[in-house]
């Protein structure tokens, strides 16, 4: 059997696995003008497109990822890009809102089964002080796809049609299934075998999730990580215009540069985990990007000034994001699939919950009250990782629990 060093198109597959996740994700966002031209869809309710689909994700992610270790990754992958690929192509044919609603939930479901099992089989086919790097690569592709998926989007959707610019989504994630079927192993390194004979965890995914004080206080700092994120993210556009006057051009420029720097802080992340520990990787990272989050809140008075906080802090959060969920997958082993699809659920709701909040406390006090809220929340994920999370070390492929902790290199 091949081993995730010989298999050069392991990681470069489950890399493009999710940078597809997120293009398709985002790709509304360009496309709402277009797509509520030609449908009955009201512009302002075309923010349900990305809700339906976030929904659908968060619910379909825990289930499957249980499922993936009771039963096969890479049979839930494929699965999971077939639907994934097929409802992106229905999603261009739609006519009517609840066509697109429907069509949107399908590949929401498509997406909560591929992205789990992407983060699990790299869990398992890469050793201990290599699954940071590995980590950091496949979350660079997710953060890219982001930076260069709505120009994409929305350059084919103005030279041909937002139909089109799903079909092509569509031709890339079956290019994927294809790669995917040829690419990953059938068995994953040090298991005999697949079924009900296989070593899987026992009991309900919820069960295998909360009786672990680790794996549950690793999802709470997930939910507060990525919602730290998501609460300053989700306003960018209105502070670069409240404060500078940029307009919606000027603003995509800045944060395909903050994109550049997440991508670079990704990858440099990934690296630093595998040399030091984990948890130690996620403080330090944690506790930069809440402050700079913070300082861009409250600095507004010069646009270079912003311009270099929202870069640092873009590269210190993604250096952090690859750590923590390389820590994440290392927890237990033998639940890998279901603790890390738990753990992307986490990430959405505290995406959810975060932009909320932050748009109640920006009408409420200003900018600086939102970086507060996202620096605290760094700052209690700081807490978590170094006083209640327990690192463990794993190798390839391991099924057991191993007790030595991940020691500083």
């Amino acid at each position: 059997m091949k081993t995730a060093k010989k298999n050069i198109l392991l990681l470069p597959m489950l890399a493009f696995c999710s940078f597809l996740v997120g293009f398709d994700a985002i790709a509304t966002v360009p496309l709402l003008p277009a797509i509520s031209a030609s449908t009955d869809m009201p512009m302002r309710s075309g923010g349900l497109l990305y809700a339906c689909y976030a929904a659908a994700y968060a619910v379909t992610a825990p289930l499957m990822g249980y499922l993936s270790d009771r039963w096969s990754r890479k049979g839930i992958l494929l699965i999971g890009l077939a639907l994934f690929g097929v409802s992106t192509a229905l999603m261009g044919t739609g006519e009517t809102f609840a066509a697109l609603i429907f069509f949107r939930i399908l590949t929401g479901i498509g997406a909560g089964m591929v992205e789990p099992a992407v983060y699990a089989i790299a869990g398992d086919h890469y050793a201990y002080e290599d699954r940071g790097r590995a980590m950091g690569v496949i979350t660079a592709a997710l953060i890219a796809s982001s930076v260069v998926g709505v120009p994409i989007a929305g350059a084919v959707g103005e030279m041909a049609s937002w139909n089109r610019t799903f079909r092509m989504i569509a031709l890339l994630i079956l290019l994927a299934l294809a790669v995917a079927s040829a690419a990953i192993p059938k068995r994953r390194p040090g298991q005999a075998g697949h079924g009900p004979g296989r070593e899987a965890p026992a009991g309900s995914p919820f069960r295998l999730v909360f009786a672990n004080r680790s794996v549950f206080f690793s999802l709470l700092g997930s939910l507060l990580y990525f919602g730290a994120l998501q609460g300053m993210f989700a306003l960018a556009g209105a502070y670069y215009f409240t404060f500078y006057g940029l307009g919606s051009g000027e603003t995509g420029l800045l944060l395909m540069a903050a994109g550049a720097a997440s991508i670079a802080g990704s990858l440099l992340g990934g690296k630093w985990a595998d040399r030091r520990r984990k948890s130690r990787v996620v403080a330090v990272a944690s506790l930069a990007a809440g402050v700079f989050v913070f300082l861009l809140g409250l600095m507004t008075f010069n646009l270079w000034v912003s311009i270099l906080l929202h870069v640092l802090w873009a590269a210190f959060y993604a250096a952090g994001q690859a750590a923590f969920t390389t820590l994440v997958s290392e927890l237990d082993p033998s639940a890998r699939g279901t603790v890390l699809s738990f753990n992307s659920s986490a990430m959405y709701i505290g995406a959810g919950a975060a932009s909320g909040l932050a748009a109640v406390l920006l009408q409420a006090a200003d900018f600086w009250a939102v970086g507060l809220l996202c620096g605290a929340a760094n700052a209690l994920v700081v807490m978590i990782v170094l006083t209640v999370i327990r690192e463990r070390r794993t190798g390839v492929g391991s099924s057991h629990n191993n007790n030595r902790t991940g020691k500083s290199g």
